[in-house]
């Protein structure tokens, strides 16, 4: 086969006409990239927004003896919270690493009014024995004054539910 006649066929275009459209491709993709980190950072803001209530909303355990937790759900916020669950879990003192362990049934809240404490009382299960050293999280998922569904984990920001 005779390839000299298919270049002679084939107009591959110039210099200038390559320099065009790669140009117009690097400039579509620099525009792609813009567009998606903006996108990214409405997100970001939106969902700042969003949990400015849920970062007023905490809970802390007390641990009673040893087989009794006080979890003090706090809400800072003007307004309530509703269908607030509390778990308390024990982070293994020997792994700290590990995955900790759930200590007794989520105990539930239906509302939590604004500038309000509201204290739970969790009764240990019976193979677990508390000891004042010990480490105790609280997971938190609660409902916010606008319908957004949180979950926190001890001090760690509240992240959305679904």
């Amino acid at each position: 086969m005779n390839w000299s006649s298919i270049q002679d066929v084939i107009d591959w275009g110039t210099v200038p006409d390559w320099f065009g459209a790669v140009g117009s491709i690097a400039s579509v993709l620099f525009v792609y990239l813009g567009l998606r980190g903006e996108i990214r950072a409405r997100r970001n803001d939106d969902l700042r927004i969003r949990a400015t209530q849920a970062r007023l909303v905490s809970a802390v355990a007390e641990i009673r003896g040893t087989s009794v937790l006080r979890v003090g759900v706090a809400n800072e916020s003007d307004a309530p919270v509703l269908d607030v669950v509390v778990l308390a879990r024990l982070v293994p003192p020997d792994d700290p690493d590990a995955p900790p362990v759930g200590l007794a049934a989520a105990k539930q809240v239906r509302r939590i009014p604004g500038h309000d404490v509201h204290d739970l009382f969790v009764t240990v299960a019976a193979e677990h024995r508390l000891r004042p050293a010990d480490t105790v999280l609280v997971d938190l998922t609660f409902t916010d004054h606008d319908g957004n569904r949180w979950h926190r984990i001890g001090a760690g920001q509240p992240e959305p539910v679904g």
